[in-house]
């Protein structure tokens, strides 16, 4: 029996629907939920849509993860194919989708399964299942993927520019006064992921200001974009993505851009407007 490699993610690490195709990527969806009625990440609900009711809710909606039972079946459609399992995942520190992952491996002993956590999420996490396809594409071994996905994680950056505080306000994460103070002084705070939380950067005040000061922090650290791969997305938000692709094409000689959408359970979280960035140094 021909023996593949079929890689499997979840829908936060934000695969572009065009690459998941490409590669043969299979993403497993996680639910959003306005109260009573469950929509499945990125089938049932466009961005639009989602957004749409995103504003109109009172409060936020809540996020379901990917079940065990559900990547049971999954696994073990894929094995019957005969194929061998890398499952990247959004970080366990935000959701419990990879947990569900390996539960769902332990009860296929003697499988051949492997359940990564990226320690990402959104589109940085996305690149690392791109990679593992690609490597798939060009021959490598299974063991050799997963060796080379553990230790670009290690290596892979994320920054997110949200275009309101409403959201984090809404989530409880920040109080009401200060939500009005930052919309009125039009505050971006931009995030990043360390140990697989998501942490505070700075806050800047206006997008413009936001896009250069992500742009001199990768100058400062001195990392090097050049022919490297760069993934940017967002929500609802072209113009601003279009300026950031633009500053990082002046400053870096850049191999490739992964462009995307961010999927309704990160934009529940971030809200429309936001922009981000993700790269490995």
């Amino acid at each position: 029996m021909f023996i593949g490699i079929k890689i499997i993610t979840d829908s936060i690490c934000d695969v572009p629907k065009d690459y998941a195709d490409r590669y043969g990527i299979r993403v497993m969806p996680l639910r959003v939920n306005f109260g009573s009625t469950s929509y499945i990440d990125g089938i049932d609900l466009t961005l639009e849509e989602f957004l749409k009711k995103l504003e109109a809710a009172e409060v936020l909606p809540t996020t379901s993860q990917v079940t065990p039972g559900d990547f049971l079946a999954a696994y073990r459609e894929e094995t019957a194919l005969g194929n061998k399992v890398i499952s990247i995942h959004a970080s366990s520190q935000l959701s419990g989708t990879h947990d569900s992952a390996v539960i769902a491996k332990e009860q296929m002993p003697g499988s051949d399964i492997n359940v990564i956590d990226t320690m990402g999420v959104s589109l940085g996490a996305g690149l690392l299942a791109i990679k593992a396809a690609r490597l798939a594409e060009e021959g490598f071994e299974a063991e050799e993927i997963v060796k080379q996905i553990e230790a670009s994680k290690k290596k892979m950056k994320y920054m997110f520019i949200l275009n309101t505080l409403k959201y984090l306000q809404k989530g409880g994460r920040l109080s009401l006064p200060a939500s009005v103070i930052g919309s009125i002084l039009s505050i971006k705070p931009i995030l990043t992921v360390v140990n697989g939380k998501l942490e505070l950067l700075e806050k800047s005040r206006g997008m413009k200001k936001a896009i250069f000061s992500v742009m001199n922090r990768i100058k400062d650290n001195g990392w090097s974009l050049n022919g490297k791969t760069v993934g940017i997305n967002h929500i609802a938000n072209l113009e601003s993505r279009d300026i950031l692709e633009e500053q990082l094409k002046k400053e870096f000689k850049i191999k490739e851009f992964i462009r995307g959408e961010v999927g309704s359970v990160i934009a529940t979280h971030g809200g429309p407007g936001a922009v981000a960035v993700h790269f490995e140094i």
